[in-house]
This record gives C-alpha cells, structure tokens and sequence, in this order.
C-alpha cells in the first residue's frame, strides 16, 4: 500500500500549485462562470485570489480557492442583477451552489425559469448546457464549488476513494437532470453556513474539511427524496413578473392593491402572489416596504434632506410611520441613523 501521507501530501501539494504566468480563465475554472464582468484584484488578502466584477446592473466580489486538484470554492457576494448573461458550457464540470442570501434566478435553454433562496442547494451539468443566472433582488450572498473532473488527479481520486466519496456517482448525478435544487435543511445549512464563521487562520483547512463533507453528502443523495426540490416558471410568466417588478419600483412612491396590480397586468391575483412571492422572496406588501426603506436608508446617508421629505418621497405621509418602519428595520430611528452615519 502507498504511504498515505506521501500521498495526501502530493494531493494537497497539487491542489495548491497554479501558474501566475496563466491567464485567470486558466488558473481557475470557476472564472469562466463569472465572464467579462471578473477583474481580477492584484492581491487577495486570504484567497487563492479574488475578483470584482461590473456591469451596468451593479458591482460584485469574488474570492476564489483552489481546494484540491480539479475542485474550487467560490465565496460570492454580489449586489448586481447578474454578472454574465452569455455563460457557455463547460466540458465535464459541474457546478454546485449554496445560497445564503438574497435570490437567484436560473434560466434554462431560454424557456424555464427556477429560483433559489436562502438555505437552498443547487447542482447542475455544464457538459452540454449553460445556463443563465440573475439576481431578481440585486442582492446575492452565497458559495460555489465547480468540479472540474478531467482535472481532478489519480492521486485525487485515491484519496477519495479512501474516504468513501465516489466520484463517478456524483458526476452521473450532475447529469441526470438539467437542473436539480435541494431545498434548505438542516445538513446543507450544517456544511455551508460555519464556511461564514470560521477564522481565517484555520479557514483554508476548514474549506478542504466541508468541502470533502457536501462530496460524501453528493455521493449518498437521492434528491427524489425531497418533492420539492423544483418548481419550475415559464419564460412568458415570468417576463410578465419582470414587468411588474419594474412597474412598481419607478412607482415605489405609490402603493397599489393586489386587485389594482392584477387587473393592470390581466393576473389573478393567487397567481400573482404566488408567482411574485417565488421570485422575489416577499410578498408584494413586504418587497415594496424593504425597497421603500432602502432608498430611505440611502437619502439619508447622501442627502440633508429633513427626515419628513424623506418620509414623503418614500411614500410615508405619517412622519410617525416612516419612524417606527425603519426603526424596526435598521435597529434606530432615523436621524439617530443619520448621525451614526
């Protein structure tokens, strides 16, 4: 038998070693996922390297690591409604997201709409197909790991399968579906969450611990066990949706009814619930109050606006309203804000 930890030392030796003469796209598969929006940094601060990305739709920020041959980790944080709407496929990689904020959008073959949201799992197959990610709430928090399998090493596999992590499986996984989504529970949440809390001293280690820990998970998985696991949505629907959301934020100052909405949309106002409360994680009352605060909470970082002007610009006529909402909101009343600001 091969001394083990010759091996592990060559595993993790390996999956350390990069080239910074190479382009970015090279060094790290999970680049291509992000396109032409990815610059990246001239120094990451703990991360094998990190990358801010730009568009029209807003900015984000990426910190890359290399876990093992073939496998990344990618911690995202992204305040844009996408980074790349022209993503292609990727021969033999398969990428697995875990949301810890906010929503993304996944757009299949430009006819299916699916939505994650905080808590949930996703893995797919870039082999054949690519698909199209956006953030309906501009607002994304959340960790991939893309395993690249032509470029996971002999001495990888080894390693693996010595600790019962069967890697032919997990690849024959990725593809027996287009898109598969386990919805939040309890084990997702215990592999993905303390990846947000460890120290930074140990976090390199700790991401290679998780990271084996989601390959054992990936490799037991039956996702028929969890009926819930998609809900799919329409491209016309859903354009339907885009359009309202649209509406109601260059009119965030008004407030309109269900029926109102439903009527000028020709909705029923169950399917618009329903339909809006997916995509956006809120209902249409809820979404509207944490929009309505945010320009608030913006206003009085960037203006002198007197607090009552803001009220009314945000659509609250009660000064008193506007108070007790966004106390309840960011903890303070607003001009406590303001000055803290």
């Amino acid at each position: 038998m091969e001394n083990l930890y010759e091996l592990a030392q060559t595993v993790l030796q390996a999956g350390e070693a990069a080239d910074p003469s190479e382009a970015a796209s090279e060094r790290f598969t999970s680049v291509k996922l992000y396109g032409a929006a990815a610059r990246e940094n001239e120094a990451a601060a703990e991360s094998d390297s990190s990358y801010h990305l730009e568009n029209e739709s807003g900015t984000g920020d990426i910190a890359i690591y290399r876990v093992f041959p073939g496998i990344e980790l990618v911690y995202n944080d992204m305040h844009m409604a996408y980074c790349n709407k022209h993503q292609q496929p990727a021969p033999h990689v398969m990428e697995i997201n875990y949301c810890k904020e906010g929503r993304c959008e996944c757009l299949f073959r430009k006819r299916q709409y699916c939505y994650m949201s905080a808590g949930d799992l996703s893995f797919c197959s870039l082999h054949e197909n690519a698909h199209q990610s956006e953030f309906p709430t501009s607002h994304y928090h959340g960790i991939t790991v893309t395993i690249d399998f032509p470029a996971v090493t002999e001495e990888m596999k080894k390693v693996l399968a010595l600790l019962d992590v069967d890697l032919v499986r997990i690849k024959a996984l990725s593809q027996a579906d287009e898109f598969t989504i386990i919805r939040a529970n309890p084990t997702i949440e215990h592999i993905f969450s303390e990846l947000y809390k460890v120290p930074a001293a140990i976090r390199r280690g700790y991401i290679r611990v998780k990271v084996l820990e989601l390959l054992l998970i990936l490799t037991e998985l039956d996702p028929a066990e969890d009926p819930a696991r998609r809900t799919y949505f329409p491209a016309a629907q859903i354009e339907t949706f885009k359009q309202l959301h649209a509406f109601l934020v260059e009119h965030f100052h008004e407030h309109y009814t269900i029926d109102e909405l439903s009527e000028r949309f020709q909705l029923s106002s169950t399917v618009m619930k329903k339909c809006f409360h997916s995509v956006y994680g809120d209902s249409v009352y809820a979404y509207m109050k944490k929009y309505r605060l945010q320009i608030a909470e913006r206003l009085l970082r960037e203006s002198t606006l007197p607090i009552g002007e803001i009220a009314a610009q945000v659509g609250y006529l009660n000064p008193n309203k506007f108070t007790s909402a966004f106390c309840t909101a960011y903890g303070v009343p607003p001009t406590a804000y303001r000055k803290k600001v």
